[in-house]
């Protein structure tokens, strides 16, 4: 049996406590790739199925809408394109 007047707590030194930032809110305003700002808006159109990613800095992108999707998801899937398009490497031309 065990006494009845000892506390049985945790030792201090084998609690941990898990904290996690978040490094990006769901809902914006996220960070612009060009102006290094956080000036990027997400806006959803569902009647035209079209998403717009807007910055003051005058980025624009399009996308599809998708119902399941949210905001994040739609950063995520512009800064994919964006790095796409500006690590492109051009073809080699063939020699004549």
């Amino acid at each position: 049996m065990s006494p009845v007047n000892k506390s049985y707590r945790t030792p201090h030194n084998r609690i941990k406590i898990l904290v996690k930032d978040a490094k990006q809110m769901v809902n914006g305003p996220y960070y612009c790739p060009q102006c290094k700002k956080e000036l990027l808006q997400v806006l959803a159109d569902p009647g035209k199925k079209e998403v717009y990613v807007i910055c003051k800095c005058g980025l624009e992108e399009k996308l599809p809408y998708a119902p399941v999707f949210q905001p994040v998801d739609y950063y995520s899937k512009f800064m994919d394109i964006w790095k796409k398009h500006r690590y492109i490497v051009p073809p080699k031309q063939p020699k004549t």
